[in-house]
């Protein structure tokens, strides 16, 4: 027991805390303590009022089995699943509620003209797939492209790749000017991050790369060349050639 009562978690400081024990009736609860559900009678509990030394609130506590929170853990997980796909389903129909695209629509037509390749070709080569960017839609993440299970978010890799040309812009002003080939990474990762699953969710870290190529099955999008439109698009050359 800690130094002036029990800690146990409260609520209101949502930490560890001296919480003294009162009867229930001072919150204007029954005085019973011992309570069980009529209709699932393994739910028991022991009640307890509770005042906390820390914050003042007080508030209701219970004793149970901790089987039971191992059934709230899963019944939650459960959920969290279900509204995941409520989620996505929203989102997909409403896409001004997340995400307001600034990227215009023949930008990111011509940066999938530019990238997207078809690796299983009758002529077997890869050859490039310009009509891929027919299928771009507005999605809550913005201009996006499916490609089996997984969605490029062309939008979003063309806004992180302008956002970094224009730190390397703004630095330039200033009298610095960071190597290309460190601008040319850069840009690469921000391509790499800009995919989804199929559940709508942008991948954690970076998409996998085959040479210079994120696959999806038989098609591709390839960084260097949407490095290359990006810088081609932003001017930045200027910047190089003048040094």
């Amino acid at each position: 027991m800690a130094k002036g009562g029990t800690k146990i978690y409260c609520p209101n400081c949502k930490e560890f805390s001296v919480c003294k024990a009162m009867s229930p009736t001072a919150l204007g609860e029954p005085k019973a303590q011992r309570w069980y559900r009529t209709d699932h009678q393994d739910i028991s509990w022991f009640r307890r009022a509770r005042a906390c030394v820390s914050c003042k609130k007080t508030f209701l506590s219970a004793e149970l089995d901790e089987k039971l929170l191992e059934e709230l853990i899963q019944l939650r997980e459960k959920l969290a699943k279900k509204h995941q796909v409520i989620a996505q389903r929203i989102r997909s129909v409403r896409p001004w509620l997340v995400r307001t695209e600034t990227v215009p629509l023949d930008y990111a037509k011509e940066f999938v003209r530019k990238s997207a390749w078809w690796h299983t070709h009758s002529s077997g080569n890869p050859v490039r797939a310009p009509n891929h960017a027919k299928r771009i839609y507005e999605s809550h993440h913005g201009w996006v492209i499916d490609f089996g299970a997984n969605t490029f978010l062309v939008g979003k890799a063309i806004e992180r790749c302008n956002n970094e040309i224009n730190r390397y812009i703004d630095a330039a002003a200033q009298g610095d000017l960071p190597g290309i080939d460190d601008l040319n990474s850069k840009l690469k990762m921000h391509i790499r991050g800009a995919v989804a699953n199929n559940d709508g969710y942008e991948y954690e870290g970076y998409y996998p790369l085959e040479g210079q190529d994120m696959m999806f099955g038989a098609q591709s999008i390839d960084v260097n060349d949407g490095v290359e439109y990006v810088l081609q698009k932003s001017g930045v050359s200027e910047l190089v050639s003048s040094t």
